[in-house]
């Protein structure tokens, strides 16, 4: 359930709320049906004597997460308690949908994948679909369904702000979490094309593909760009190794000229407007200080970094990412996932976090099935866009990929067919 509503939060609390007042309430309301789901599902899973030694162990992995960060906060007890509070939510819940996902498989072992990739399929055309819309509708369109600053979620965005070149974020809360969150369906829709056993089908796909693709490009999201193409790109190699080698043998020709014509653009545009605004974000007229985008992303993960050095047991829970924004005394943005969890519960919570990603990424990549692959490869491209933003602080695509990472190491690999090699 929580994989088809999490995409559609932001649109509907904002809309709904409109009726019913409590913007409050409707917004921490998932997080608390969420650790009541947890709980339970924990509770029944060991109530019926279905703990696995990989599922015990997530349930202690996630307790210490969590007793780490309230540790840190004790340390600091003059940080903004709400925002500390929240920013324990945002970090630990990656592991509590995990939980969810490993512990709901345990309870249902014959859990068809399949029909669950259907609905996130479902979902994300959905999402895509009013995503395209978006671009063509009026800027103040999502103002009429509650949509605004002051509520917490702005209608619209543009490239520097520009109404000319608006980015889509379709029903998410803006376009980096869009593009982030199309990750994974456009990576399945690529291990679904060569899957594919008719032509129609494949045809079918290949519509579905182009649209998230579509939708992605309109985010104009460079993280997501990249993220894609390095998800893809592996999904394709895992998949297909062979029939991608003997494909470069047969087109090399073609690809190397679109290289050179790239690079002929790229070296032609790179001092135009156009290019230094739209695709480089490197124009100075349209940013703070002087800087362009890439300098000021640069900047912030230095001063994270010298924050991490200045106070390497932590600063605190809340005290970086995007819930530090809410903070009376502010807050230190890093644009770097990581560098925010060094800086917010220190080096040791780092090491913590990065340990535990390499332990569930070991037990996926073991499946050695197109499920597994699928997971392994848009877990790259999550690596690019945390590098570049704060991807797992949203809710929508932390849902989809610790979920479905968490049902990975509890289904049986042989549940699944084996990969179909063109």
């Amino acid at each position: 359930m929580l994989l088809a509503y999490m995409p559609f939060h932001v649109f509907l609390v904002q809309s709904l709320s409109l009726l019913t007042g409590g913007l409050d309430i409707w917004k921490v309301g998932k997080d608390v049906f969420l650790g009541l789901a947890v709980l339970f599902t924990i509770c029944l899973v060991w109530a019926k004597g279905k703990g696995t030694r990989t599922f015990n162990a997530l349930v202690i992995i996630t307790a210490a997460y969590g007793a780490l960060h309230l540790l840190i906060w004790a340390l600091n007890p003059h940080i903004y308690a709400p925002g500390a509070m929240l920013g324990t939510l945002y970090n630990v819940r990656l592991l509590l949908f995990a939980l969810l996902g490993c512990g709901g498989i345990l309870l249902l072992p014959k859990f068809a994948f399949g029909s669950l990739l259907k609905m996130v399929l479902v979902v994300s055309t959905v999402v895509s679909i009013l995503g395209v819309l978006q671009y063509f509708l009026p800027n103040d369109f999502l103002t009429h369904v509650g949509y605004s600053i002051a509520r917490g979620a702005r209608p619209s965005f543009a490239i520097d702000d520009n109404a000319a070149f608006p980015r889509i974020m379709s029903t998410l809360r803006e376009p980096n979490a869009l593009g982030a969150y199309l990750v994974v369906p456009a990576t399945a829709l690529t291990i679904l094309w060569f899957r594919a056993r008719s032509t129609s089908r494949r045809y079918l796909v290949t519509g579905l593909l182009a649209l998230h693709l579509l939708a992605i490009f309109w985010t104009f999201s460079r993280s997501a760009w990249f993220a894609v193409a390095v998800s893809m790109a592996l999904a394709v190699w895992w998949q297909n190794s062979t029939w991608f080698l003997r494909q470069l043998k047969r087109w090399w020709p073609v690809l190397a000229g679109l290289i050179l014509v790239a690079g002929a653009v790229t070296y032609t545009q790179y001092n135009t407007q156009f290019f230094k605004q739209y695709i480089a974000h490197s124009d100075t007229k349209v940013h703070v200080n002087n800087l362009d985008s890439n300098s000021y992303h640069a900047l912030l993960v230095k001063q994270g970094l010298e924050g991490i050095q200045h106070k390497p047991l932590g600063h605190g829970p809340g005290t970086a990412g995007l819930v530090s924004i809410q903070n009376p005394g502010g807050g230190q943005l890093t644009e770097n996932y990581y560098v925010q969890i060094g800086y917010e519960v220190g080096v040791a919570g780092a090491l913590l976090f990065i340990g535990i990603n390499v332990w569930l990424y070991a037990l996926v990549w073991r499946r050695r099935d197109w499920y597994g692959w699928l997971l392994c490869a848009s877990f790259w491209g999550y690596v690019v866009t945390n590098m570049l933003l704060h991807s797992w602080s949203n809710e929508a695509v932390a849902a989809q990929w610790w979920i479905l990472a968490g049902m990975a190491v509890a289904l049986p690999p042989a549940k699944h067919a084996a990969v179909q090699r063109p």
